[in-house]
Order: structure tokens, then C-alpha cells, then sequence
């Protein structure tokens, strides 16, 4: 099991920043998703053994972060948000010296900043001093930082916050990277849903410090039983208006033929057929709605019922690659 947390409580001052966080989840990517205050960051830390909580156990790895902080964080790498440069040292020399901090010796560490940097994409860039680093490629620097000690989880933290399209698809790129090609498991904090479509196998969804979902992606973006997207032969008001009677929430779809119908409370899809069969009208496909991930996320942290994940013992488990 990558993370578990059971009643994670922490309050700093009058505000509760986690609020009896619970859930378990499993995955090579996953996605730590949330407005900005949700929680992310100080769950994160909480993860690193960084931040205590006031009750509460988070298992990460397998190990108890809270009784065990420094034998979780040998496990694991984290780029944390904002900028955080070390002036007058280059990029291999910043990679070098993260190596040293996890206790690597120094040509050790230098060997190691090189692969790190080859594999982010700034090999040509290596001994330039970061204060002329983009915001993309430092950015890019502090994943290799992260990743230099060989950890089995990393952390990055809003890795894509204030880059530029091109470079936020570099940085995604290497986290698919990481994912499919035998690097750590990713937990990927963001509160943009792009992101953790495309990068993440696993997501964990966080509202006012509060776990509102956590499990794989795919049932997340479950099928709405009560939906479907209709299409008739040829447009059809007449169904329409029997099925708005038949108290069903009825709006376009998004050609004359196609509607979306959203059937009452304890109806299934022959309600559609016995009310196009009363209108004459020839229903020639029905398919229930997958929810977008958009409609998912808002569901998760909306007023509407919590969604709820299969037990982890049911999640299927993609094969782990070879490390490289």
C-alpha cells in the first residue's frame, strides 16, 4: 500500500488544516488533488514525518511516518512548492549537494546529479548558475533534486504552478516518464485536473482538510447509473415531453437526435423504452454517462453523496517495472 491514513488530525492556531483525514490508495502516479487550503501541502508534510499531527497515524510505505519520521524520508524524494534557489550554485552542483543532505558521498552524488539532470532534460544546462534557470527549468531541477537518492515515492508539490504551456508539458512528460518506466511512484499535489488526468493512475481528492475521495481513477470517473445519453432515429419532442412527465430531467444533447436524460430516483433504462414506445419514436442507441473527471471532481467536493472506492485488496495492481 503506497498511503494510508487513519483520523490524521492538525489544527495551527483557530484553523483545523486537516480534519480527520482517512483513506487508503494505491497507485505508480497518484494524484493528490484539491483547491488551494484544502490541506495538500501539510498532508504532504505529514507523509515526509515534517509536521506532526495532533492525532491521528499515516502509513506511508508501510511505515508509520508519525513514529518513524527519518526511516519514511530515506524512502522519499520532495520538491515542495515556490521557487527555493540556491544562489551561486549550478545546476549539477544543486543536485549534487541534495545527494550529499541523504547522506551520498560526494562523487557519489556527482555521478548521480548527472544522470539526474540527463534525464530531466538539462544535460546542456548543467553548469549554469540556477539564478539564470526559467521557472520551467528549476522547476525541472528540483524533481532531479528529489529524485537523486534513488527514493521509492516522490513528492512533488504544484510542480506546474506558474510554468508556461511548453514547459508544463515537459515537466508532466517526465512525470509519465517516471510512472511508466520504472522511477518512484509519484504523489502529484495540483489543483489542476488536466494534470492528474494525464499523469496519474490513482487519485485522492481533498476539500477544507477533509479526505472526500480516495481511490483509482477510473472509479472515480464511474458510470452515472441514473444517466444516459440518448439518440433517436430522427429528433423527438414528443419523447421528450412523455419523459419530462414521467418526471425524468431531460436536456439536449448535442446533435437534434441525441438527449441527455437524467431518469427519477428507482428508474432504469426501460422507463426510455416503454416511453418511446407510447410516442412511436425509434430509440436507436442508449448508453449510460460516464462522468467526466470535471463532473467527478465537482461531485467529490460538492453537496452531493461522497463517492465511495472498491477496497484496495480489489484494486488491480499494474506490473512493476524493473528499476533502471
Amino acid at each position: 500500500m503506497l498511503l494510508s491514513f487513519q483520523g490524521i488530525r492538525k489544527q495551527f492556531g483557530n484553523t483545523m488544516a486537516l480534519a480527520d483525514v482517512t483513506g487508503v490508495v494505491d497507485g505508480r502516479a497518484v494524484g493528490l488533488l484539491g483547491p488551494n487550503g484544502a490541506g495538500k501541502t501539510t498532508l504532504m508534510k505529514v507523509c515526509l514525518g515534517l509536521i506532526r499531527p495532533d492525532a491521528g497515524q499515516a502509513t506511508v510505505l508501510g511505515v508509520d511516518a508519525v513514529a518513524n519520521p527519518v526511516a519514511v524520508r530515506a524512502r522519499l524524494g520532495y520538491a515542495a512548492e515556490g521557487p527555493g534557489r540556491l544562489p551561486g550554485l549550478s545546476g549539477l552542483e544543486s543536485v549534487a549537494y541534495a545527494g550529499e543532505l541523504c547522506g551520498m558521498r560526494r562523487r557519489e552524488s556527482l555521478l548521480r546529479g548527472h544522470d539526474m539532470l540527463d534525464l530531466v532534460g538539462l544535460d546542456e544546462s548543467r553548469y549554469r548558475p540556477v539564478e539564470t534557470y526559467s521557472t520551467g527549468m528549476f522547476q525541472r531541477v528540483k524533481v532531479a533534486m528529489a529524485l537523486v537518492h534513488a527514493p521509492d515515492l516522490v513528492l512533488l508539490d504544484e510542480p506546474t504552478s506558474g510554468l508556461d504551456p511548453e514547459s508544463r508539458d515537459e515537466l508532466l512528460d517526465l512525470v509519465v516518464h517516471l510512472r511508466d518506466h520504472g522511477g518512484p511512484a509519484v504523489l502529484l499535489s495540483t489543483h489542476l485536473l488536466h494534470d492528474v488526468e494525464r499523469t496519474c493512475d490513482a487519485v485522492m481528492i481533498m476539500q477544507n482538510g477533509a479526505v472526500r475521495f480516495a481511490g483509482p481513477l477510473s472509479d472515480l470517473r464511474v458510470q452515472r447509473a441514473s444517466e444516459f445519453d440518448v439518440r433517436t432515429a430522427v429528433p423527438a419532442p414528443a419523447l421528450r415531453a412523455r419523459l419530462q412527465a414521467l418526471d425524468a430531467e431531460v436536456t439536449p444533447g448535442g446533435r437534434p437526435d441525441q438527449l441527455r436524460v437524467r431518469l427519477p430516483a428507482g428508474a432504469g433504462p426501460d422507463l426510455v423504452w416503454q416511453a418511446a414506445a407510447s410516442t412511436g419514436d425509434a430509440v436507436v442507441h442508449l448508453q449510460a454517462r460516464a462522468a467526466s473527471l470535471e463532473d467527478a471532481f465537482l461531485e467529490a467536493i460538492g453537496g452531493r453523496p461522497a463517492l465511495v472506492a472498491p477496497p484496495p485488496s480489489a484494486w488491480p495492481r499494474p506490473a512493476e517495472p524493473p528499476r533502471g
